[in-house]
């Protein structure tokens, strides 16, 4: 028994340790430009928001639960398409396979920057979609909105969002060396667009996304609920009439339409299965907005 928990043990607390460093980082740089910057919205420091031991948990659990299902997904893809028998699956990742292998380090790296953008752009539309709304109802609860929110996801919902996307990226031929190169612009980003800061971006607002671009789809589905969906370039919800930032106004008002919403930890991760799936209109498929 030892001998398979050790491994298992080895994994998480190398996961911790390396998340660690940038979750400090992050949390100096937010408090700094808490009493700096401007706020989106005025309220509790995001020290003394409520759910935030629940946000942690979320931060440093998914990763874990997340590389092993990123290993699953990556396994089955080269014995099932690549017909790669077992003991060729190290050598088959670190050279990389497929037809983006042979692409220089820096055009992978722009390649997946655009295209994990695209499929994560379509993934979070089908999650706002009435038969996935609760998995993804659980990253929109929390109605004091910061940058400890950004990793609170169900496991169904970041499993079959961003794990998924980096999967079929590297089975595409895309070097493993891209995505721990690009690991702490994505940790940041995710951080950034959740953070509570009135910062538009001005012209850049359409170039990549910001804090008011993303707090617009955590309003209401009325209001800016239904539109923003690219985590990082908005020009895919230009190109698809989903782009929202009315000028002159902020968003505000965040959280889910469901006063009995549960705050702990395992409730949350129940909820999907233990309420009945209530299709919602504005829910069904991700119904585009016009573009503004």
């Amino acid at each position: 028994m030892e001998a398979y928990l050790l491994p298992v043990a080895e994994n998480v607390g190398g996961t911790i340790v390396s998340i660690l460093p940038g979750t400090l980082a992050l949390a100096v740089i937010f408090t700094v430009l808490h009493w700096l910057a401007e706020p989106c919205n005025r309220g509790l420091p995001w020290w003394r928001k409520p759910g935030l031991v629940t946000d942690f948990v979320f931060m440093f659990g998914l990763p874990i639960l997340g590389g092993w299902v990123r290993v699953f997904f990556l396994i089955f893809g080269a014995l099932f398409i690549y017909r790669i028998g077992p003991d060729e699956l190290g050598a088959f990742f670190r050279g990389g396979h497929g037809p983006l292998a042979g692409l220089p380090f820096w055009v992978q790296v722009a390649v997946f920057l655009v295209l994990g953008d695209l499929m994560m752009y379509w993934t979070h539309r089908l999650f706002h979609g009435a038969s996935l709304w609760r998995y993804h109802a659980i990253h929109h609860a929390p109605e004091h909105l910061d940058w400890t929110s950004a990793t609170r996801f169900h496991p169904v919902n970041i499993f079959f969002h961003s794990v998924l996307a980096d999967a079929v990226l590297l089975l595409l031929g895309i070097s493993p060396e891209v995505l721990v190169y690009l690991a702490p612009f994505n940790v940041a980003m995710s951080a950034f667009v959740h953070a509570n800061l009135d910062w538009t971006l001005g012209p850049f607002r359409y170039v990549i996304a910001g804090p008011v671009f993303h707090r617009w789809h955590h309003t209401d589905p009325a209001r800016g609920g239904m539109a923003n969906f690219a985590p990082t370039f908005p020009v895919f919800d230009l190109i698809f009439g989903t782009f929202y930032m009315p000028k002159g106004e902020l968003p505000d008002r965040y959280g889910v339409d469901d006063e009995h919403f549960p705050e702990g930890l395992t409730a949350q991760l129940l909820y999907p299965f233990r309420k009945e799936r209530e299709a919602r209109p504005e829910d069904a498929e991700a119904q585009a907005l016009p573009a503004r």
